[in-house]
């Protein structure tokens, strides 16, 4: 019995190995995805390493196809550009904290005062690469897509629509409708507010794109880049892609299945909810 678990030990090594030298080409990173506690409208920076926030406060008011750049607290070093943007001020849709200035992508908003734009997409260019992305998703919507990329090649893309549909499973889910802020409340009822953690568990990203793909406004705030994380926090959206998953599955399945448990545990606790 010792003999067979030996070899069938072996083999389902080769076969992993195999498996994960020969799969597809796919995205190289693995993300992980999740929201904080409802009302919560920051990161946990204490669970960041070197973390640098974009309140978009003091911004010029309006449209820009040229955009700005992101200074850090130091006012100084630039953290990345922004191309393509549209900053409004505090309201029923965003606004953190209820005030200040927050980052929009909408097509309507965007042509106010008779400018002329088509403004689906904008654009966060990165100086240096990063590990951890966060934002206050307000207003949401199933419209809105994150694409992570590296060096021009995407490592991630996320729609909303996935957040809309987890909020829906939780027995608090109406904690997360309503604009968090009492002033607003009661104004947009009807749409999940809620601070969304992107950590990319295996790589690095350098570019993020926001888009609109329904004309319906993707507002946001306190955008959050970080060069690290120490674990995984708040309630998981979205755990490692079934591709990965995958891969274990093949060089495991028929042989020692006391190794598959250990994997899966290991992935589980990796990305196990903590607090938020």
């Amino acid at each position: 019995m010792k003999s067979l678990l030996i070899k069938s030990a072996i083999a389902s090594g080769v076969v992993l190995s195999l498996a994960t030298f020969t799969r597809p080409a796919m995205a190289d990173d693995t993300f992980g995805i999740s929201i904080r506690s409802a009302g919560e409208q920051s990161a946990d920076t204490s669970n960041l390493d070197n973390a640098q926030v974009e309140n978009f406060d003091g911004l010029t008011q309006g449209y820009s196809a040229s955009g700005f750049d992101w200074k850090a607290s130091d006012g100084h070093t630039i953290i990345g550009t922004y191309t393509n943007t549209l900053i409004e001020n505090a309201d029923q849709y965003g606004g953190a904290n209820g005030g200040g200035q927050y980052f929009d992508v909408d097509t309507k908003r965007s042509n106010d005062n008779n400018q002329t734009n088509n403004q689906t997409v904008s654009t966060l260019k990165l100086n240096s690469p990063q590990k951890y992305f966060g934002l206050w998703w307000s207003a949401g919507d199933a419209n809105n897509v994150l694409t992570f990329l590296s060096n021009g090649k995407v490592v991630e893309t996320m729609t909303t629509a996935q957040v809309v549909d987890y909020i829906a499973t939780l027995a608090n889910k109406s904690d997360y409708y309503g604009n968090p802020n009492s002033t607003n409340h009661t104004a947009d009822n009807t749409e999940p507010f809620a601070f969304i953690n992107f950590y990319d568990l295996s790589g690095t990203f350098n570019e993020v794109q926001f888009t609109n793909v329904g004309k319906t406004g993707f507002e946001s705030d306190n955008h959050t880049v970080a060069t690290g994380f120490k674990r995984v926090t708040g309630n998981v959206v979205v755990p490692e892609p079934s591709s990965v998953l995958g891969v274990f599955v093949i060089g495991f399945v028929g042989a020692t299945s006391v190794l598959t448990r250990r994997a899966k545990k290991k992935s589980v606790l990796q990305l196990s909810s903590v607090d938020a």
